[in-house]
């Protein structure tokens, strides 16, 4: 008997993209499915035309809850997820016809128990096709490793497909003892790692499985707060352990990352002419723990001395004038 998939999808407005979205996941080539959408407190029409989607067709599960953001939404759904396998989408994406075919697939053929696919960005515009997959994508599958670890353009490519909760499938048990901060925007950085830390294998599809909707009207394009820094604490979190763990290529990865947030959470609040120097807690963190960030063989003499600059001169010039 085939894997049963929970496909989790929170709902929140987007009464415009839904249907095009549902509509991508109930009909993939992959039948046996369990649809879980979570009206997030929705206050347009979206959380009818779930209801209308579960009237129709018995695999499509609806959840109303109260407003409690796209974290609470996900964990709304992992609670009641039966599927030996776990999806995610978000509300206004597209799924390829065979995404969770080829997920599954990669998945079951090589024993992992996390399967990645790549994706295109399309815009609000734009009514994206499916790309044909070859018939030997599997010949295609790479498993991660210390090879794809060490490499800064391999990493810096997919840096975002590694860490959102879409286009990507996972066995059940990835997600034990793991749950989404309700509030933070950022929700993904907070968790994605640790379905990572609880797998054997993970492997990577170079085909593209998932069309994300580029939206200039999205939460990280419209006027910025102060909640973004959320981000820089997920990645605080993750250094910590890291360093704990003795594992530093992964401490040198997630500290490029916390200093990639920290500026493009400055650039944003000066565009919006806020106060940066409310930056300053999280410049001294960086300050404090530069020594984390060894002068190692994969860092090189270059970028650590860049890190240095940028704590002990740069960002204070930045910040605190």
């Amino acid at each position: 008997m085939e894997d049963l998939v929970s496909v989790i999808v929170p709902v929140y407005n987007s009464e415009k993209y839904l249907k095009d979205c549902v509509e991508s996941i109930v009909n993939q080539t992959y039948r046996n499915l369990e649809i879980i959408l979570v009206d997030d407190g929705s206050t347009d029409t979206s959380g009818t035309i779930c209801d209308i989607y579960a009237k129709n067709d018995s695999r499509v599960h609806v959840i109303h809850k109260e407003n409690g953001g796209n974290g609470d939404a996900r964990n709304a759904g992992l609670k009641i997820a039966t599927g030996q396998w776990i999806t995610m989408s978000d509300n206004d994406d597209i799924f390829h016809k065979r995404q969770i075919e080829v997920l599954l697939s990669a998945a079951t053929d090589k024993n992992a128990d996390i399967a990645v696919g790549w994706y295109r960005p399309f815009d609000i515009h734009e009514v994206p096709q499916d790309e044909e997959i070859e018939d030997n994508f599997l010949n295609k599958v790479e498993t991660l490793s210390d090879k794809h670890l060490y490499n800064d353009a391999f990493i810096q490519k997919r840096s975002m497909i590694l860490t959102v909760p879409w286009s990507k499938i996972c066995k059940r048990e990835m997600y034990h003892n793991v749950w989404y901060p309700a509030k933070s925007r950022h929700d993904d950085t907070w968790t994605t790692w640790k379905l990572y830390e609880h797998a054997k294998k993970v492997v990577f599809i170079p085909t593209i499985l998932h069309y994300w909707r580029d939206d200039p009207n999205s939460f990280g394009r419209r006027k910025f707060d102060t909640t973004h820094f959320d981000g820089m604490d997920a990645y605080r979190t993750q250094i910590e352990y890291f360093r704990k763990q003795g594992r530093q290529r992964y401490v040198e990865i997630t500290f490029a990352s916390y200093i990639e947030m920290f500026f493009w959470c400055y650039n944003r609040m000066k565009e919006s002419e806020m106060d940066v120097t409310i930056l300053r807690p999280y410049w001294q963190y960086m300050k404090k723990n530069i020594g984390y960030v060894k002068l190692t063989k994969s860092l090189g003499l270059k970028q650590w001395l860049r890190y240095r600059y940028l704590a002990w001169y740069r960002i204070p010039q930045l910040i605190l004038h």
